[in-house]
């Protein structure tokens, strides 16, 4: 009896050993699959991690080089719209040196006339182109439709002039024309002298050897006269 009892206790200490044992092992597989879920683990997250930076560098590069382009293409813009403004600058400046020109041309080439008449004409010239005076005063001599003609000692017209709207410069003035249409039509005047309410803008004729004078009241040219000096 007490041998059994010994064989017994013998193989159930035996049986605990072996238990320990598989408990062991278990907990050892158990620790290295979770070592092992936890390297995979990290492995992944440096792998996420890895493709999240090449990403980001990927995507710093993009909009760099968007960057890149946007500066490349204000500064073309900014060198277009400064090409476009010296251009305009060359134009204008060409355009008015031409303008200059052609005044300067014009107040060069200057003809004093009404109508074609220009003071130094004979009385023949005027009868030739307007007929006989309907007023005749001393050496003034008034034709229809308001020209006054003055001629001196010599019988040469001395000066031409009207107060009504029949008869135009050659530049294209007349009574009853703007005040100012004279600087677009005749450039600067050569003078200006005050007068009640306006003024009288006076011209030199090309040779400096008559002139013509507009008289303006209230922004309207009312008497244009043309005188041999």
């Amino acid at each position: 009896m007490k041998k059994a009892l010994a064989v017994l206790m013998l193989a159930a200490m035996i049986l605990s050993t072996g238990c320990g044992n598989q408990a062991q092992d278990a907990a050892k597989d158990a620790q290295q699959k979770v070592e092992q879920t936890a390297d995979a683990a990290k492995d992944k997250a440096n792998q996420a991690a890895d493709d999240a930076a090449k990403k980001a560098d990927e995507m710093k590069s993009d909009a760099a080089a968007k960057v890149d382009e946007a500066k490349d293409a204000a500064n073309q813009a900014a060198d277009d719209v400064a090409k476009k403004a010296d251009e305009m600058k060359s134009d204008a400046a060409a355009k008015v040196d031409e303008m200059a020109t052609d005044m300067t041309s014009i107040m060069n080439e200057r003809v004093i006339a009404l109508n074609g008449l220009m003071p130094g004409a004979s009385v023949e010239d005027v009868q030739a182109m307007f007929g006989e005076a309907t007023k005749v005063e001393g050496n003034e001599m008034t034709f229809a439709d308001g020209l006054k003609v003055v001629f001196d000692g010599a019988k040469k017209v001395k000066s031409i002039s009207t107060v009504v709207d029949t008869f135009e410069t050659p530049e294209g003035m007349y009574v009853g024309a703007s005040e100012y249409s004279l600087n677009d039509n005749c450039g600067p005047a050569d003078s200006v002298r005050k007068i009640a309410n306006g003024a009288e803008y006076e011209y030199n004729s090309g040779d400096k050897k008559s002139i013509v004078v507009y008289k303006a009241e209230n922004g309207i040219i009312t008497e244009i006269t043309c005188t041999l000096k």
